[in-house]
């Protein structure tokens, strides 16, 4: 409907703009921004398409006040951006994705996603993770996803894929059809602080030490109900909290998690993980940690669990219990430190 091309500045205000269901934009947009240095779309409505509500490619500017709703793709899909702010949109009933920031090559980004109000995203395309997601960054470094609230995403309500020096705080995310916040594959550095998950297979993953993923600090979230078999299926299902490699656990709060409250390591990929000071109550096991072959280190320290019905600190190698009571054990894992947890 809208083409805008090699421009400084350009703004469009308070427009209504609908694509009436056509079926033949396909991966198009309603909306396509290219090399546009300072866009602004503010106070719009971009709705019923069968394509993208908006697509910029190497734009910066702002995206803010809009709606975007009943799009068979994705509501904004940003790629390669300079300077890019996405803030106050709401954001409803997309086909694949919610809001998509993604680059051609890795490499620092710097886009801004805040106080977006996104709900009912599925994944139509199908798969297991690309689709689905409320928020998608790919690729894309040094991205802030801050004050979002995220309600029934099929996947994720925050998805960050080979994307590194992540911060991702006070999001509010409920009825997540998989893993509510993950950062995975190939990034360094990440934030995950201070965000509520009521209702998701898992609450946060911060995975791939196989792939170079590493180095996160998850603090202060709050993460309930994490009963849900996703989408994918599986019986390892129902996590507070999934980390592998250099990363601080700590302060967080777990309360009903099928499978466990804390889930550090799997298979060799753990290394240089502490896990302190958090409250895990009701869930399958209190904490598992990865003993396989060819495991790292890992400090769990002054942790309270209650009422973990499988067991309160145990050991896996990789799918298969090798310890019910690390506490006990723990001469035969000299790369563990466990002190200080409290086991009511």
């Amino acid at each position: 409907m809208l083409a805008i091309e090699r421009a400084d500045s350009v703004a469009i205000e308070n427009v209504a703009f609908d694509g009436g269901d056509h079926t033949s934009v396909g991966e198009a947009g309603l909306i396509e921004a290219r090399d546009v240095a300072d866009l602004h779309l503010v106070d719009c409505l971009v709705e019923r398409s069968s394509g993208y509500g908006i697509k910029a490619e190497r734009c910066g500017g702002r995206i803010e006040r809009s709606i975007f709703r009943a799009l068979s793709q994705a509501a904004i899909h940003s790629l390669d951006a300079t300077g890019l702010s996405i803030v106050d949109n709401r954001v409803e009933e997309c086909g694949a994705n919610g809001l998509q920031v993604w680059r051609s090559t890795q490499g620092y980004d710097g886009t801004t996603i805040r106080d977006n109000r996104i709900e009912r995203i599925r994944a139509d395309p199908g798969g297991d993770g690309p689709y689905g997601n409320a928020i998608s960054v790919f690729r894309a470094g040094g991205v802030s996803c801050t004050g979002n609230v995220i309600r029934e995403a099929a996947f994720s309500a925050i998805r960050y894929n080979s994307s590194s020096d992540a911060l991702i705080a006070g999001n509010n995310c409920n009825n997540i059809g998989e893993t509510a916040i993950y950062v995975e594959f190939g990034f360094q550095g990440a934030v995950v602080s201070s965000n509520i998950v009521d209702g998701a297979s898992t609450g946060v993953s911060v995975t791939n030490f196989d792939q170079g993923g590493r180095l996160a600090a998850i603090t202060g979230n709050v993460m309930r109900d994490l009963v849900k078999r996703p989408p994918q299926g599986g019986d390892m299902y129902g996590i507070g909290v999934h980390v592998e490699a250099d990363t601080i656990v700590s302060g967080n709060a777990v309360d009903s998690a099928n499978f466990a409250g804390l889930k550090l390591g799997y298979g060799v990929g753990l290394r240089d993980v502490i896990a302190t000071s958090n409250m895990l109550r009701d869930c399958g096991f209190g904490i598992v940690v990865s003993v396989a072959p060819g495991a790292g280190g890992a400090t769990i320290r002054d942790n309270r669990i209650a009422r973990a019905r499988r067991g309160d600190i145990v050991g896996m190698a990789w799918d298969a219990v090798a310890s019910t009571d690390l506490v006990t054990d723990a001469a035969k894992y000299p790369l563990l430190l466990i002190s200080g947890n409290e086991i009511r």
